[in-house]
């Protein structure tokens, strides 16, 4: 169960599957127009967005945003002030882009594949380890800060 540490390649072996499928049914159609196409990308932008300013959290108060490193501080601010898990929440919904994009339910499929190794492996794991390093703090954020939204 180790590889359940790594939420990202997690996500791309879900989302490889589904394109795997999708590739050998001869079905793997990009389109990015109609409504699907605005839905799917103003849902990649917010993805993005997501990563991009979570990252940047994580590099301003000098801690890796990789959960098999341990953390140095505890980031509670931007994206982190409206969810404990913002770059998971953008992993997620970036299935739902992929499958705007691809008018296929497999991305749906594997955005809850992820969703649900991610909640119920990857983040209790992750909890764990901040309720020991920073006890009290991570209390009063886990208080205050929703896991999804």
């Amino acid at each position: 169960m180790r590889i359940l540490k790594y939420p990202l390649l997690n996500w791309l072996i879900a989302n490889g599957v589904a394109i795997y499928f999708l590739f050998k049914q001869d079905a793997l159609i990009w389109q990015f127009s109609g409504w699907m196409g605005i839905l799917g990308i103003l849902v990649a932008f917010e993805s993005a967005s997501w990563v991009a300013t979570s990252l940047f959290y994580f590099y301003k108060h000098k801690t890796s945003p990789n959960p098999s490193v341990q953390a140095t501080h505890l980031v509670t601010n931007g994206p982190y002030r409206l969810s404990r898990n913002p770059m998971y929440l953008a992993f997620t919904s970036m299935s739902l882009a992929l499958a705007f994009f691809t008018h296929s339910p497999y991305f749906l499929v594997s955005g809850l594949v992820f969703w649900l190794m991610t909640d119920l492996y990857t983040i209790p794991q992750e909890e764990r380890f901040l309720s020991v390093t920073f006890s009290e703090e991570w209390e009063r954020y886990r208080k205050q800060t929703r896991r999804w939204l």
